[in-house]
């Protein structure tokens, strides 16, 4: 595999980590298990900054690995506005 494909994949884990954990939140099945994926997920999409240092030093002149970049570094952000909203749907 070239490098180009290597950073895209490690882009999209917390981009993909976010969309499968608010799915899982949203949705109304629930189990323990269930609950370690929405944990483990909510990690990965929280460290997505991680993410965007990592695939820029693999590939640094990709486009599409810019634009991930970028959206990798929203995911944390989205995820700390989640869990805002969570308080404040608490009345806390």
């Amino acid at each position: 595999m070239n490098k180009k494909i290597i950073a895209i994949i490690t882009e999209l884990v917390p981009l993909v980590s976010a969309v499968v954990s608010y799915g899982l939140i949203i949705s109304g099945h629930d189990s323990q298990m269930i609950r370690r994926v929405i944990t483990v997920t909510m990690l990965l999409a929280f460290l997505g900054f991680i993410f965007f240092f990592a695939g820029r030093r693999i590939d640094k002149e990709s486009k599409t690995v810019r634009v991930l970049g970028v959206l990798d570094c929203l995911t944390p952000v989205s995820v700390v506005l989640f869990y805002v909203a969570a308080i404040f749907c608490f009345g806390l």
